[in-house]
């Protein structure tokens, strides 16, 4: 039984074309002899003149005729010498900044609808919350349930259904309550060519020292919120932008319960 072929690379296989030598190896030959030669008439002391030129023709045919684990020499210097050129340690670093024409882009909407929707929502709610409680009627509801069941079973005993006396209902004395009702704070922010800025930070204070007792931040329509109601008063409105793109004033604003949506525009750069 013949014995399978060892497999040999095939990939960097080359024709000898110049006798037994390739291509590759007469030029290694060819230079490294030549430089040899050369080493042998520069170097005036006869016996070095020779062993360096000995020297420099064995590389011409090391490189040429002796492989290394099936590469040839060439491969293991080029290799070593990527080695140790190349760096050791990598770090990222991020170079390419982004598009101008996206960071000052944002989603634009009918921001004014949105907030009149919000502010229409707030009104229904506060005067659901205003409305007077029901009064429970539980005795009723037992008498109209007693009376179905007797005149379903009506048919059986062929008499009418007596019905029980109505009870006189107690009148409910229901006090009529006011809810002091504290206003809330909308807005939008824009810039100066009228785009919704989405991320924009709104502090608001009692004053410029003071800490802030609101923070607000705005949504990609550029609209602003408060879930909470706020006491009537004066406050400080300070608008941040956290990208240090855009440039607001600081306002003072007496926010009561008849506020309209507040409409912030940015400084424009010169």
């Amino acid at each position: 039984m013949d014995q399978h072929p060892i497999p040999r690379q095939i990939t960097t296989f080359e024709f000898k074309l110049i006798g037994f030598l390739t291509i590759k190896q007469f030029i290694y030959l060819v230079v490294f002899i030549g430089f040899g030669l050369l080493v042998y008439t520069i170097t005036p002391i006869p016996i070095l003149n020779y062993l360096l030129a000995f020297l420099v023709s064995m590389v011409g045919v090391a490189f040429a005729f002796v492989p290394i684990n099936d590469r040839p020499m060439e491969n293991w210097v080029r290799n070593l010498i990527k080695r140790l050129t190349s760096p050791t340690q990598y770090i990222f670093k991020k170079e390419n900044k982004p598009i101008a024409a996206l960071l000052n882009s944002s989603y634009s909407s009918n921001a004014q609808q949105i907030a009149t929707y919000i502010d229409s929502q707030k009104k229904l709610n506060s005067y659901l919350s205003t409305k007077n409680p029901k009064i429970e009627v539980g005795s009723s509801k037992r008498q109209s349930i007693n009376s179905l069941l007797m005149s379903s079973f009506s048919f059986l005993t062929n008499k009418k259904p007596i019905n029980p006396p109505s009870q006189p209902q107690p009148s409910a004395n229901i006090r009529k309550t006011t809810v002091e009702r504290q206003p809330f704070i909308t807005g939008t922010i824009k810039n100066f060519k009228q785009t919704p800025l989405a991320g924009i930070l709104i502090y608001v204070k009692k004053s410029k020292e003071s800490p802030p007792i609101r923070i607000f931040k705005t949504n990609l329509h550029g609209i602003f919120l408060s879930y909470k109601s706020f006491p009537s008063d004066e406050y400080i409105f300070e608008i941040k932008d956290p990208k240090q793109i855009y440039f607001f004033d600081t306002m003072k604003i007496k926010v009561e319960n008849n506020n309209k949506p507040i409409e912030v525009t940015s400084r424009e750069l010169i």
